[in-house]
């Protein structure tokens, strides 16, 4: 009897060895932070804009109100909408194409920047614009496709210049 029980065991491990297991590493991704700016509306009136990114690096707008009330708007999946984004940075970063890559928490790659509803991989020569106190700004729209966490790898020309991660929610 001990020989048949050892006799199954060896034939279950030999079976749970031979099978091939793929291990999907999974990164600890943690929502980038809010930036606040203060800003004078045209009215007068004094206000922020919210950004999420690195504070003085990288961030795009998703948010306005009164000073002390401005609150990031949820991210959509499936509904493309119009992001400004700020960076801060010395002339020679700004040099070349704005190229955002976004990758979902399943790993794949899409390409998020949008014009005109037409998806594109990367926009023209990011170049020097100050805007809200950032060395330079780049209107888009971006579209992410499903929901979750979505990590986006901004490249100016062939360097990757910041990474950000945005909660998408559900349509």
């Amino acid at each position: 009897m001990k020989k048949v029980f050892l006799g199954l065991f060896l034939i279950g491990m030999l079976i749970g060895c031979s099978v091939k297991t793929d291990i999907i590493k999974v990164e600890d991704w943690e929502v980038s932070p809010t930036i606040h700016i203060p800003v004078t509306f045209g009215d007068g009136t004094k206000g922020e804009y919210v950004l999420v990114g690195e504070e003085e690096r990288i961030g795009f707008l998703v948010g306005s109100g009164k000073e002390g009330e401005a609150e990031a708007n949820p991210i959509i999946a499936g509904k493309g909408n119009k992001y400004m984004w700020h960076f801060w940075g010395e002339k020679e970063e700004f040099e070349g194409n704005l190229k955002v890559v976004g990758i979902n928490e399943k790993g794949e790659e899409h390409k998020v920047l949008l014009n005109n509803m037409r998806s594109v991989w990367e926009y023209p020569n990011v170049g020097i614009s100050p805007n809200n106190g950032a060395d330079t700004h780049v209107p888009s729209s971006m579209e992410f496709l499903t929901p979750g966490l979505w990590k986006l790898e901004v490249y100016i020309g062939d360097k990757l210049f910041g990474e950000i991660i945005v909660n998408v929610e559900e349509n």
